[in-house]
């Protein structure tokens, strides 16, 4: 499990306290900051398993993998080279 998984986890968690407190108090303002904090710990969580993702694939497939980061260099410099 990342790093980022974990973290993102507990922000998921501590995003839906705070949204129920907000809800409970009647304050929209902490709802609405629970809620963005569930969507950015959701997002870091994962951020996190496509992470782990890659790093197993190119555990498994070191040659594959090199040539897929080749490809998306490549790609990325046509599309930012600078044509005069």
């Amino acid at each position: 499990m990342d790093n980022n998984e974990v973290e993102g986890t507990i922000r998921n968690v501590a995003g839906k306290i705070e949204d129920a407190a907000g809800a409970l108090t009647g304050d929209a303002e902490h709802q609405i900051k629970g809620k963005a904090r569930q969507v950015a710990g959701t997002a870091q969580a994962k951020a996190g398993e496509v992470l782990d993702d890659v790093r197993e694939f190119a555990a498994a497939k070191p040659v594959g993998a090199v040539l897929i980061a080749a490809g998306v260099a490549f790609a990325l410099g046509m599309l930012f080279a600078r044509r005069d």
